[in-house]
C-alpha cells in the first residue's frame, strides 16, 4: 500500500522584473584611451587602499591585496557589510583571479540582501576554484538557507557541502595534517540541513552526528539534529533533544515551536500550547496563532471545497474515502521507510487509479491541525484545503511529487 503525503512547505515566489538593456555607442579611439587610462587610475592599489581605508587612512600595507582581504574580513566580523564589501570589491580590482576576494564579496553582499549579486559572486569565486572548501560551505549556505526554498535550491548547496566535505577530507589524509573541525563541522551540518529539509531524515541524522563529532557544542547542529529525530517520529529522543538545546538558549523560538509539535505527538497536549506559544512570544514574526477552527467546521470546509472541484475532478474523488482527521495516524507515518514527515498536511493512502483493483480501499485524509499550523488566515486556509486535495488526487492519478511540484501543488 502507497501513503503519499503533502508536506507543509514554505515557497517564497519572487518574479523578476524586466530589465532592458541600453545599448551606448562605441567611443571613438580617443575616447577609448581616456577610459583606459581612468580605469587604470581607479584600479591602482593606491586608489584601492584610499577608497577601502576611508576611515583611517594611514593604513598604507606593503602588500595591498593582503591588507584589502584583511580589512574585508575585519569589517565583516563587526558587521560593517558596507565597507567589507567595498574593500572586497577594491581586493578583486587589484587580483580578478582571487577567489578569497570574491568570497568575500559574495559573504558581504548575502549579508547586505543582494542575494542574485552574492549568487553570481560564488559563482566566480568557484569557477576559479571549484574545490575551495570556504568558498563550497559560503555557497551552501546561500542555496540551503538565503534564497528562496525550493528543491533544486536546496539539492544544488548539498551538492556543493558535499564537494566542501570531500575537498576537506582529502585535504586532511596526509600524515600530520590539521583537521580544520570547525569548517568539517559546518559542511557537514549543511549537508544535514538540506537533507532535513529535502525529506531525508535518516541521511541527515548521520551527517549531524559528524558535524557534533567535530563541535559537540554546536548549538545549531544539536538543533538540527533534533528536527531529524521528530521527522523520523522518534518523538521521546526528539523531545530529550530540543530540551537540550533550550536549555543552553532558552530563547530559541524554533526549538520552543518544534518542542510543542513533539510533545503534542506524546499526548501532553497543555505543554504543546504553552511551548508554541513561547515560541509566538520570542518570534511574532515567524510563528503565529493557529486558524480556529472546529472539527466539525473543518469537515465542512473540505466537503465545500471537494464540492468546488471540477467535474473531472470530482469523479475521481468518488473514488475513494475523503477523511479528515486533527493529526496524522503513527501507523501511517511509520507504514515505509524513511518515515512521513509529522507536519504532513494530507495523505493519499492506497494504489493509484489503475494500479490496483477498484475494490481495493483508498482514502485521502487532511489534516486539522497542521493545516491551521501552515496559514496565517481563514482564506489561506480554505486556498490550503483546494491545494492539498488537487496534490492528492494527483497521486491518485499516479503523479509523483516531482511532477505536483511542476504544476504548482507542491
Amino acid at each position: 500500500m502507497r501513503r503519499f503525503a503533502f508536506v507543509v512547505a514554505t515557497v517564497c515566489l519572487v518574479a523578476p522584473g524586466c530589465k532592458r538593456v541600453q545599448r551606448v555607442a562605441a567611443p571613438e579611439p580617443a575616447e577609448r584611451s581616456a577610459m583606459r587610462a581612468t580605469s587604470q587610475r581607479d584600479t591602482s592599489p593606491a586608489r584601492a587602499l584610499k577608497r577601502c581605508f576611508v576611515e583611517d587612512a594611514s593604513g598604507d600595507p606593503a602588500r595591498p591585496l593582503d591588507g584589502l582581504l584583511d580589512r574585508a574580513a575585519e569589517r565583516y566580523d563587526h558587521g560593517d557589510f558596507t565597507t567589507s564589501l567595498t574593500c572586497a570589491e577594491e581586493a578583486a580590482r587589484v587580483e580578478p583571479r582571487s577567489v578569497e576576494a570574491h568570497h568575500d564579496r559574495a559573504a558581504a553582499l548575502q549579508e547586505l540582501g543582494r542575494l542574485d549579486d552574492a549568487e553570481a559572486a560564488f559563482t566566480r569565486a568557484l569557477a576559479l576554484d571549484p574545490d575551495d572548501p570556504e568558498t563550497l560551505a559560503g555557497a551552501a549556505d546561500l542555496y540551503i538557507n538565503r534564497l528562496p526554498p525550493t528543491n533544486d535550491h536546496t539539492e544544488t548547496g548539498l551538492e556543493y557541502a558535499r564537494r566542501g566535505s570531500r575537498r576537506l577530507k582529502r585535504a586532511h589524509a596526509p600524515r600530520g595534517a590539521h583537521p580544520d573541525r570547525a569548517l568539517i563541522a559546518r559542511l557537514a551540518l549543511l549537508e544535514g540541513q538540506a537533507l532535513n529539509d529535502l525529506g531525508r531524515s535518516r541521511e541527515a541524522l548521520m551527517r549531524l552526528d559528524a558535524a557534533l563529532a567535530a563541535l559537540p557544542d554546536d548549538l545549531h547542529a544539536r538543533y538540527e539534529r533534533a528536527v531529524a529525530l521528530f521527522d523520523l517520529c522518534r518523538f521521546a529522543d526528539a523531545k530529550r533533544a530540543f530540551v537540550d538545546v533550550l536549555a543552553r538558549n532558552p530563547h530559541d523560538a524554533w526549538a520552543h515551536h518544534h518542542l510543542g509539535l513533539t510533545l503534542e505527538r506524546l499526548g501532553d497536549v497543555a505543554a504543546a500550547d504553552r511551548e508554541m506559544g513561547r515560541a509566538r512570544q520570542e518570534a511574532p514574526a515567524e510563528f503565529h496563532t493557529p486558524v480556529e477552527v472546529s472539527a466539525s467546521e473543518f469537515r465542512s470546509l473540505v466537503d465545500a471545497e471537494a464540492r468546488r472541484l471540477p467535474s473531472q475532478l470530482r469523479a475521481d474523488l468518488g473514488r475513494v474515502m475523503l477523511e479528515t482527521s486533527d493529526l496524522p495516524d503513527l501507523s501511517d507515518l511509520t507504514a515505509e521507510e524513511p518515515p512521513l514527515a509529522p507536519t504532513i498536511l494530507g495523505l493519499f493512502r492506497g494504489a493509484p487509479i489503475g494500479e490496483a483493483p477498484e475494490s481495493e480501499a483508498r482514502a485521502i485524509v487532511i489534516y486539522r491541525k497542521n493545516l491551521a499550523r501552515a496559514v496565517a488566515s481563514r482564506d489561506e486556509l480554505i486556498q490550503q484545503i483546494r491545494t492539498t486535495l488537487l496534490h492528492e488526487l494527483g497521486h491518485l492519478r499516479g503523479e509523483d511529487d516531482d511532477a505536483l511540484r511542476a504544476r504548482g501543488l507542491e
